[in-house]
């Protein structure tokens, strides 16, 4: 990419090898991991649920991390997340039980979510003047590359890799961004770090997070999960749906936002979350695999219109409120993601996995009379300078 090149840029090429690196790793756990844990560890539905719900519990710490910042410099702390990171994915090459599949599972997971956090605010802090919004996008564009190499490489290589090879390459990806990261210059960072807002008047915006959370963690934890234990889809198709989902939202995530802006959030948001519900019932009644994967692509796309729920809270929000909202909003989705799983896997095993994703349907719906109290609303004035900062 051009602006890789440009003069007075290096703690931006340094971050932007860093983000592909992780996103390499990532993207290669991620297509890898259900095949894995059926077919080598025979997991079951409420086992996973217990699983995921672990693993987001440390989603809880970013606020923590936001405080360390204050103390500790950012490509530091960042430096200690990825290696975290490599460690737990890299470690997935000694899983021969639930037992050891959990434990690696949490370190990964304390240090992605520290990740999380550090990652945009460290390019804020790198970007020109007037031209964070543009390095935000750049960055995103970087890691879904990543991603999608990732991904691409288990579809070459799901033939001719054993699955402990690929984690150590995944592990081996993101330790080499944990050196990358650590040469970034010390002295960058945020005086004002992230606090939570709990207003009465941005509780529509928790309520629709809360729930959007509910329905994204259906389809994260079980959705790929049935397509293997239930239909023993293989590894390379597997890879290549979520290869086209990334793609997807490479390319039509900023046609989307486009869309909201110009009618409103709203309108797209009942569409797409009227359009869920049939997406849900499906996955739960339809047994032919084909159009299982079209149910999955559709999830993902129609997940598109969630921008909305983000623009929606820059329309309602004070300035000074919008990021520690968002916050704030981080934390009610990370509720969700503890609870559902458990609750999903619970259901799965007691009585199929149908009546997990009629719960998904449900929560759509909610959500969709959620939406139906939303008031058409202009955005606060803001100065520019406030609005690059909330970016």
């Amino acid at each position: 990419m051009r602006f890789l090149a440009s003069r007075g840029t290096r703690d931006l090429r340094l971050l932007a090898f860093t983000i592909f690196c992780i996103s390499l790793g990532w993207g290669s756990y991620f297509a890898t991991f259900n095949n894995f844990a059926v077919e080598k560890l025979n997991l079951k539905a409420d086992q996973l649920g217990i699983l995921e719900s672990l693993r987001e519990l440390p989603g809880f710490l970013m606020v923590f991390v936001a405080a360390l910042t204050m103390r500790v410099a950012e490509p530091v702390l960042a430096s200690i997340a990825l290696s975290l990171i490599a460690l737990g994915m890299g470690g997935y090459c000694l899983v021969d039980s639930v037992t050891t599949l959990i434990i690696f599972s949490l370190i990964w997971s304390v240090g992605i979510h520290g990740w999380m956090p550090l990652s945009p605010s460290m390019v804020l802090s790198l970007a020109e003047e007037g031209n964070q919004g543009r390095r935000l996008g750049q960055m995103n564009s970087v890691g879904a590359f990543g991603t999608i190499c990732g991904m691409l490489m288990v579809f070459i290589l799901a033939k001719s890799l054993h699955y402990h090879s690929i984690f150590i390459i995944a592990g081996v990806a993101v330790a080499v961004g944990a050196v990358t990261v650590s040469m970034i210059s010390k002295d960058i960072g945020h005086a004002e770090k992230p606090r939570l807002v709990l207003k009465r008047k941005y509780s529509l915006y928790y309520l629709l997070v809360f729930l959007e959370g509910c329905r994204k963690q259906v389809f994260i934890t079980f959705a790929i999960f049935v397509l293997v234990r239930q239909f023993n889809a293989p590894l390379r198709v597997i890879a290549l749906l979520m290869m086209l989902n990334n793609l997807t939202n490479l390319l039509l995530a900023p046609r989307v936002g486009k869309l909201i802006d110009r009618i409103g959030e709203k309108t797209v948001l009942i569409v797409c979350y009227a359009l869920l519900i049939p997406v849900f019932i499906g996955y739960a009644m339809i047994k032919v695999p084909a159009v299982l994967y079209c149910l999955y692509f559709a999830d993902n796309l129609l997940f598109l219109g969630s921008i909305g729920l983000t623009t929606y809270l820059h329309k309602i929000a004070d300035p000074a409120d919008i990021m520690p909202s968002l916050t704030m909003g981080v934390s009610v989705n990370h509720a969700a993601a503890v609870t559902v799983p458990i609750i999903g896997g619970f259901l799965w095993t007691k009585l199929g996995y149908p009546v997990t994703f009629y719960g998904g349907a449900v929560v759509v719906a909610i959500s969709v009379l959620a939406v139906s109290a939303m008031k058409a609303v202009q955005p606060v004035e803001v100065s520019p300078a406030a609005t690059l900062e909330s970016s």
